[in-house]
């Protein structure tokens, strides 16, 4: 247990997270987050065993499985539904992002989540050297450490580092729920991925009702946008795939609020850490969604800053930098292998090239790490011999 007070800018996957597994381990922690409630629009995600292994740490794999969707299976199809490859997902669990966040939030308790708070910036030697978080209504928060949380455009990373611009990838992610009912059992319950020339499609359900996420991921459209997401018509997901596999076509049909993300990553960069403010989840290492990692490497990034915060006494510095150094390597392989994917999946390269990622890849090393063991382990190699 340590007397260290922990503000989180952000109240999203990462930072509940990380918030959760401090509170666990006896450390005052406030998160600040701007919107007043969990956003109902949103996408789906795939908790993979590497993320679902540290949230059922935290006592939170009951509800988790009471929710989410076991996905059994994966299908890699060509654009006219003929099977490419077919193989076990292992843990994998489909869940509505917000509902993810809910449960997380939920595990937190009353008084810890503050909604309707914008951080506007963060000062890293403020009162006393303690860092002191900046509101839009002119209020501050003074901490012992500063977890910036707040996603790929955050504004309190510049305490830390002026970020690398970001690279946009070139593609977007029209994305929606559709309801699977009445639809072959094999894009009811499992994941489909249909690729075609220059886009490719993603399915698969994310609760126990029957409700299916889809993610069709086309050329960005000329112009920009700056917003997260926006609304479409859904017909343009439809003219998109108009001509592919009938079973592609069915999901499609059912598909009624579509929204459009324009995706795009940095590369990595150094530091994340100055001072007692520190980086974490898409605010340290944002990543495109072509290898489900996203999520599941910010509560990784939970796991083991937390397991090295809460044993902190004066070393602070010292313990983010570890948290860094645990943590880069990891992520640049996966940021890097997740920019491959997209370029492979849309581009119609042979499967047989997937390298570490592919259908017939070995994913041991993403989906067997043990980031409370790995946090455990940087924590120990810091204290006295």
């Amino acid at each position: 247990m340590t007397g260290l007070r922990v503000a989180v800018v952000g109240g999203g996957i990462g930072g509940a997270t990380v918030a959760l597994a401090l509170v666990r381990r006896g450390v005052e922690v406030a998160v600040y987050e701007r919107r007043d409630g969990v956003p109902p629009v949103g996408s789906g995600l795939g908790l993979a065993a590497n993320g679902h292994r540290v949230l059922a740490g935290l006592g939170l794999g009951p509800a988790l499985d009471r929710t989410g969707a076991p996905i059994p299976t994966m299908r890699m199809l060509a654009a006219d539904g003929a099977e490419l490859a077919h193989y076990d997902t292992g843990r994998l669990l489909g869940m509505r992002r917000a509902d993810l966040v809910r449960i997380v939030l939920d595990g937190l308790g009353p008084g810890v989540v503050h909604h309707g708070r914008e951080c506007v910036g963060v000062d890293v030697d403020g009162d006393g050297d303690r860092p002191v978080v900046r509101f839009a209504d002119g209020s501050t928060a003074t901490a012992d450490v500063v977890v910036v949380a707040d996603g790929l455009r955050s504004r309190s990373a510049a305490a830390v580092v002026t970020p690398p611009a970001l690279r946009p990838s070139g593609i977007s992610a029209l994305r929606g729920f559709v309801d699977g009912h009445g639809l072959p059992e094999r894009l009811a319950t499992g994941q489909n991925a249909w690729l075609g020339a220059d886009r490719h499609l993603l399915s698969y359900p994310v609760d126990r009702h029957g409700t299916l996420n889809f993610a069709a991921f086309v050329p960005r459209p000329d112009g920009s946008a700056d917003e997260w997401s926006f609304r479409v018509d859904p017909d343009t997901v439809r003219v998109a795939y108009a001509g592919w596999d009938p079973e592609a076509a069915a999901v499609l049909a059912r598909a009624g609020e579509v929204y459009r993300y324009d995706l795009a990553d940095r590369d990595p960069f150094a530091p994340w850490s100055r001072g007692r403010v520190v980086l974490l989840g898409d605010a340290a290492h944002p990543m495109l969604p072509h290898m489900g990692q996203g999520a599941n490497q910010a509560i990784e990034d939970a796991a083991v800053l937390a397991a090295l915060l809460g044993e902190a006494d004066g070393d602070v510095p010292e313990r983010l930098a570890t948290y860094e150094a645990t943590r880069r390597p990891r992520t640049d392989r996966i940021q890097g292998q997740s920019r491959r994917n997209g370029e492979r999946f849309s581009g119609a390269r042979d499967l047989t090239s997937a390298g570490d990622s592919g259908a017939d890849g070995d994913l041991s090393w993403v989906y067997g790490y043990d980031a409370p063991a790995a946090g455990r382990a940087a924590a120990a190699g810091l204290r006295p011999s």
